[in-house]
């Protein structure tokens, strides 16, 4: 961090001079003495980046996030088949997953995922035991949910 101070200041200063719409003398000081301020608390309270590269887990989120995307859209048009051509229609099922997610925030992910994907809703998530009560909406979705693939992905995620 001691070598990208100075760009983190620059940075935070020309944000403050865009945001201000001004570039008098009062409002560079002001600006000035705020960005350095920030960088100061940056320098003290952030914890220590570690000396390896994050590369590889950025490159696993970033898929994580692009088959999501997929899901989304493969979901989408699931949904509207559903809803449109499908003779018996929605048959809606409650199912119950036990994951193996440990961290809190890879379940807040994967329910998060699973709720803004159409067709799924989390109803309930025990923080305790990592169980989902998912609401699908035809039981075709209900079972291919146990077999998602962001769910290794979040498990992945979970090693850094």
């Amino acid at each position: 961090m001691s070598k990208h101070w100075p760009v983190l200041f620059v940075l935070l200063l020309l944000f403050w001079i865009v945001i201000s719409g001004e570039a008098d003398v009062q409002h560079l000081i002001a600006g000035a003495f705020i960005s350095l301020i920030a960088v100061l608390f940056w320098r003290v309270l952030t914890p220590r980046l570690p000396a390896f590269p994050l590369s590889g887990e950025l490159l696993r989120l970033g898929y994580s996030l692009f088959l999501l995307a997929g899901y989304v859209i493969s979901s989408n048009i699931a949904v509207a088949k559903t809803l449109l051509f499908s003779k018996p229609g929605v048959s809606p099922a409650f199912v119950t997953m036990d994951t193996g997610i440990k961290s809190n925030w890879g379940k807040v992910f994967l329910a998060t995922c699973i709720t803004i994907t159409p067709g799924t809703i989390t109803v309930d998530l025990d923080p305790d035991t990592g169980i989902f009560v998912v609401h699908t909406l035809t039981e075709e979705n209900a079972v291919d949910l146990h077999y998602w693939r962001i769910i290794d992905k979040i498990k992945a995620l979970e090693t850094w």
